[in-house]
């Protein structure tokens, strides 16, 4: 034995991490012992593993994966990249965590929601087929005042889309935005929208870049109602609430 070899547990209390870690950081090649014991398996570290013992202790703290711990550590050129996705990844977590927050207050203080879905089925979503997501959003938020909403939620990334009341309760409705490449992607589509006040409605859609359909005007057993094309061709009818 190395007099300058550190037992694992000793090794361990100086860089803050348990025997049962360590294990699993040499068994994923992340922290490799300096020797192993060929008859006992006891495994000993140098004093000058306790740097990177302390910076993956760090890293992880952070919730940052073993193999991102790595590249951080192993490819320096890389830590920027692995940092911005890792913070992307929080931000979602915690957009998730304070929509939760959110509910649970709501539960606690209005109690549970009592209303479900209608037996059998009902319309909930349309898909618009638009060429680029983040111009046809900007489109529907400026013309109609959608709000952009997260919709769902994975550990790489998040998708959008203008949802309407809550999941589960019987005023949801979404309206997505696909573009060509996404599975099952149809042509455009035509939706109808409920406005307060018909003739704004329809102005503000001409002023955001829609082209004129129809104009406001009466229609027989029919809400009076319009009708614009949005720059993907989708056609969008409005009617006066």
């Amino acid at each position: 034995m190395d007099i300058d070899e550190i037992p694992i547990g000793r090794f361990g209390r100086l860089c803050g991490l348990s025997v049962h870690t360590l294990r699993h950081y040499d068994d994923v090649g992340l922290l490799v012992p300096a020797r192993v014991d060929e008859s006992t398996g006891y495994r000993w570290y140098r004093a000058d593993q306790l740097e990177r013992a302390r910076q993956i202790r760090s890293l992880r703290w952070t919730d940052l994966s073993i193999d991102d711990t790595r590249t951080v550590l192993d490819d320096p050129a890389g830590a920027a990249a692995v940092f911005e996705a890792h913070r992307a990844r929080l931000e979602r977590e915690r957009s998730r965590i304070a929509a939760s927050i959110g509910d649970t207050e709501r539960f606690a203080s209005d109690g549970l929601p009592t209303s479900g879905p209608p037996a059998g089925a009902r319309p909930v979503q349309i898909k618009l087929l638009v060429s680029d997501q983040d111009a046809a959003a900007a489109f529907y938020i400026d013309a109609f005042g959608f709000d952009d909403d997260v919709t769902q939620r994975t550990a790489d990334e998040d998708f959008s889309g203008f949802m309407f009341g809550r999941y589960g309760e019987s005023d949801f409705f979404l309206v997505h935005l696909q573009t060509a490449d996404y599975p099952g992607a149809a042509g455009p589509a035509t939706i109808g929208l409920l406005v307060d006040d018909l003739d704004a409605a329809h102005r503000r859609a001409l002023d955001a870049g829609a082209a004129e359909v129809l104009g406001p005007h009466e229609s027989q057993g029919m809400p009076r109602s319009s009708a614009v094309r949005d720059p993907d061709a989708n056609v969008v009818w409005l009617y006066q609430g």
